[in-house]
């Protein structure tokens, strides 16, 4: 043991705290990565499973925008209401935001589960309705075609922002900063 190495505390939870991992075809590997390891390096800090995610999505795989295919845990149905909703965007966002998808988003947002976007994905989220009046982000290559698409809506220039159950972040490594916080 390293005696200058400060202990660590993590609050013990009754049950672990899921996230559902909405993978849309041609996602960023980077933003994803960057969500789901402080998830798992706090389950190994804690010694124990405080966190647990899956993946979820259309159809059986998925491939993310470098051409890995991940297996998906789940489709598109009912979660817990204390589930977080995090969708996983990257290229073709437009096409990868299915009428499946949406609805299914919609229907989420409806029953108060708490959602988010990493890197486009605040695109799926403005498709579906659910970003009228809130406070997002998305990654800054996307700024202007989205302004294009959504005049009405305002992302701000932010590495991540939360507004009440709306997460978003601009891609990348911000979604470590996101998850973290």
């Amino acid at each position: 043991p390293n005696p200058q190495r400060k202990a660590t505390s993590v609050a013990k939870t009754a049950s672990p705290k899921r996230f559902v991992f909405l993978l849309l075809e041609r996602f960023t590997m980077l933003s994803f990565a960057g969500a789901i390891e402080p998830l798992r390096i706090a389950n190994r800090v804690a010694g124990e499973e405080i966190y647990r995610w899956v993946l979820a999505g259309e159809g059986e795989f998925v491939t993310c925008s470098n051409g890995a295919a991940f297996k998906l845990d789940i489709g598109l149905e009912d979660i817990e209401r204390d589930d977080v909703v995090l969708v996983c965007g990257g290229l073709d966002v437009q096409k990868a935001a299915t009428k499946g998808v949406l609805n299914w988003l919609r229907r989420e947002a409806r029953r108060g589960v708490t959602i988010g976007g990493l890197c486009t994905g605040a695109y799926a989220l403005a498709k579906a309705g659910i970003l009228e009046g809130r406070s997002f982000t998305l990654h800054w290559e996307n700024l202007r075609s989205f302004a294009e698409l959504f005049p009405k809506l305002s992302p701000v220039w932010q590495v991540y922002c939360i507004d009440d159950r709306i997460v978003t972040c601009a891609g990348g490594v911000a979604a470590a900063d996101l998850v973290l916080s």
